[in-house]
């Protein structure tokens, strides 16, 4: 399976904010935010690079230890470093760093004097004006922490361009490794390149469609199939990114693209959107026979 950028970084900035929860030392948390950055921002991939035996050591931030732990990440998926650390400290905590204003050194303050260790421990421990009780907390911080509790559950998840683009490259070359499939391609707010997306629109040309569903199915960073029909699919990646395919024949590739690249409010207003829509199979449905 393929190890990205953005899952090493996520993984050493994860080590970062347990660490800091614990109340470690400042610089070894300060070192894994560094190198998260610097694997984040990296042009190339560190996966590879350690494949090709070329040394990370000397990256900005990156000593012998830190490049030991990223080639750990890179060879089993894995990190020793962190599994320690989440045995001692509920990953859970990790969540409540999520809502603004509550970084790690505080979430270490709320575990420690009330034993909260879930967003929904925070949230009855606000109704109940506990946390206005701890120094440097008021009743101003329970009413911001409540109000941002409520917004986080209507957020919807969204990923930078950068580390959606990581995932969809790997996924494209996969789908396109299989003979009988054609075109593919990335539509929806990913080719709009909006700053952040909240999924992946796949877009692929294919004689069979449901030879190239369980193609995409059956890649290895799918963690789950939330639906599968013959002519598309939606998976949810490992990740926590959600993919969506459009299977169509070559003929309708150019409508197909343009009407599921175009936003919701473009194919409202765009007068041929509509048709476009049903020449790239009516997809606004289901699928089947009007997709061909």
């Amino acid at each position: 399976m393929a190890v990205h950028n953005a899952s090493i970084a996520e993984t050493l900035r994860h080590v970062a904010d347990l660490l800091e929860i614990e109340g470690a030392n400042p610089f070894r948390i300060r070192a894994y935010r560094r190198a998260a950055l610097t694997i984040e921002d990296l042009p190339q991939s560190a996966a590879k690079m350690v494949a090709e035996g070329k040394t990370l050591v000397g990256l900005p931030g990156i000593g012998k230890d830190l490049a030991g732990k990223i080639a750990e990440i890179v060879k089993t998926g894995r990190l020793g470093a962190l599994t320690e650390i989440e045995a001692r400290t509920p990953t859970t905590l990790t969540a409540l760093t999520t809502v603004p204003g509550l970084g790690p050194k505080r979430v270490h303050r709320l575990h420690e004097a009330f034993g909260i260790k879930t967003l929904k421990d925070l949230e009855r421990a606000a109704r109940a004006h506990k946390i206005r009780e701890l120094r440097g907390f008021t009743a101003k911080t329970e009413e911001k922490i409540l109000a941002e509790i409520e917004r986080g559950k209507e957020r919807e998840q969204r990923f930078k361009i950068a580390t959606a683009e990581d995932f969809a490259q790997t996924l494209c070359a996969y789908l396109q490794s299989d003979p009988a499939i054609g075109r593919v391609i990335v539509a929806g707010s990913y080719r709009r390149r909006k700053d952040t997306v909240g999924d992946l629109d796949i877009l692929v040309t294919c004689a069979k469609g449901q030879a190239a569903v369980d193609h995409f199915v059956a890649y290895d960073e799918v963690a789950k199939i939330i639906a599968k029909g013959s002519t598309r699919a939606t998976v949810m990646l490992r990740s926590g990114i959600q993919v969506d395919l459009r299977v169509v024949p070559a003929r309708s590739y150019g409508a197909a693209l343009h009407y599921f690249t175009g936003s919701k409010s473009h194919n409202i207003a765009c007068p041929s959107s509509e048709f476009l829509g049903q020449r790239a199979g009516s997809f606004k449905g289901g699928s089947g026979p009007s997709a061909w």
